[in-house]
């Protein structure tokens, strides 16, 4: 991680030397590669940019936090381990599996389950302590713990599940595996990883007016010129993350019909996307609803918000920039669903 960096002098959106009248804009590529980085550390650098509080990443929430730790307790998911033949005094090399089973959102089960080769040679003790009952493995799986996060302590519970700790160093293990859940929860708790940046770049995409370049909701966006100072602050937070080993890519778009043309239909195919994504919020609430007027009352003030949102945020923008004098009219939407419910949803805004 390379935040010490002082980024304020770098150019991330670089017109090569195009004037700013020739420019629509830019089309900026980015990938999200891996990377844990301190709250705190993530957080100045974002200061110092003047990055906006709406498009900062989302804090680490705690339950989350506390599945993706348990997660990691399947890794490695099976280890090699040696155990003494209580019996012979023997080391025997066992393969040793993993898993963690869901018992519902706030608590998660560790169990193992051991598996040995054929050829080794085990007293009748270790085989009654491995509870045997087929020739290489465990029948069933050996329950360790019960794990829980706890919201009023804001920690993690721990319940072992087994009988004797010393039956094949079961205790052990278990403190082991609950030693690393800890350490992980708190360093996802206050850390934020690729996917906390990756959120917070759609976010202030969409919210910029940044629009997919042929359809690719990805990596590839074109950023209108007048959007570029928060998208080039979260350049320099990008590359301040990481360094020489980032991937971000910039090249200007110059002002041609042949380019309006494009971003036309790319701004028309960003409508539909919308469009699309509305219907299938309101194919959900026409599903659910029981009070057909509600329901007439409900829609009429969602088309509403919906027509005046994308007026205001998508094609205010791009009249301005493209000459265009289209507004996001439902009456006027000729888009076609291969999905009878969506064409549903679609009639019944229609007849409001």
């Amino acid at each position: 991680m390379s935040g010490g960096q002082d980024l304020s002098h770098v150019s991330i959106l670089s017109t090569d030397e195009v004037s700013e009248d020739s420019l629509l804009g830019h089309l900026v590529g980015i990938v999200h590669h891996n990377f844990t980085i301190p709250q705190e550390v993530l957080d100045k650098m974002m200061d110092e940019m003047g990055l906006p509080e709406e498009y900062r990443p989302h804090k680490p929430r705690p339950v989350p936090s506390f599945q993706a730790a348990c997660r990691s307790l399947e890794k490695p998911k099976i280890e090699e381990v040696t155990f003494r033949d209580p019996e012979t005094g023997a080391d025997i090399i066992f393969k040793v599996e993993y898993m963690v089973d869901i018992l519902n959102d706030g608590s998660r089960q560790l169990t193992r389950k051991i598996h040995y080769p054929e050829s080794a040679e085990t007293s009748s003790e270790m085989e009654k302590l491995l509870r045997i009952y087929v020739k290489s493995t465990q029948k069933e799986p050996e329950k360790m713990a019960k794990f829980m996060y706890d919201k009023k302590s804001d920690s993690i519970i721990r319940i072992n599940l087994y009988d004797n700790p010393d039956s094949l160093d079961i205790g052990a293990m278990t403190d082991r595996k609950y030693a690393v859940l800890l350490e992980r929860f708190n360093e996802i708790r206050n850390c934020y990883t690729e996917r906390y940046l990756k959120d917070a770049w759609f976010r202030m995409l969409r919210a910029e007016g940044a629009i997919p370049w042929l359809k690719n909701c990805g990596s590839l966006w074109f950023i209108p010129k007048d959007a570029r100072k928060y998208v080039e602050a979260f350049g320099k937070i990008y590359l301040g993350i990481h360094g020489k080993n980032g991937t971000w890519r910039t090249v200007p778009i110059i002002d041609t019909e042949e380019q309006r043309k494009c971003l036309k239909q790319d701004v028309n195919e960003e409508y539909k996307e919308h469009f699309k994504n509305f219907l299938i919020n309101v194919a959900k609430k026409i599903e659910n609803s029981s009070d057909p007027e509600s329901l007439k009352r409900q829609l009429k003030e969602s088309k509403s918000q919906f027509e005046k949102q994308l007026n205001n945020e998508l094609f205010k923008r791009y009249n301005a920039l493209l000459d265009m004098s289209i507004k996001a009219k439902f009456d006027d939407f000729k888009g076609e669903f291969e999905s009878s419910r969506l064409e549903k949803a679609r009639e019944m805004l229609l007849s409001l």
